[in-house]
């Protein structure tokens, strides 16, 4: 198992800040791969928003299965997006 300790030693940086800059680098990969679920579901539609198609599924213009699905995967994904941001923003 990797100890920061040995890391902290090994590079001269506090075991805080390399705790501090691990947490953001995995907070940054989650919100990558969580925009690009975003992105294939906006492709795999051909939308922009959400919203868009939302109203694409409620006027019928795409079937609403799994359509539905995919559109509370995007509203957790981007409310995810957000609130991993807003760590991020907190730990800098």
């Amino acid at each position: 198992m990797v100890s920061a300790t040995r890391i902290s030693k090994i590079v001269g940086v506090s075991e805080e800040e390399i705790i501090n800059k691990s947490l953001i680098s995995f907070i940054e990969r989650e919100i990558r791969l969580a925009e690009a679920d975003i992105a294939d579901i906006r492709e795999r539609y051909n939308v922009i928003s959400k919203e868009e198609l939302y109203e694409a599924i409620k006027s019928n213009k795409i079937a609403s299965h799994p359509a539905w699905e995919d559109y509370i995967v995007w509203k957790n994904k981007a409310r995810y997006v957000e609130d991993l941001k807003e760590q991020v923003k907190f730990g800098r």
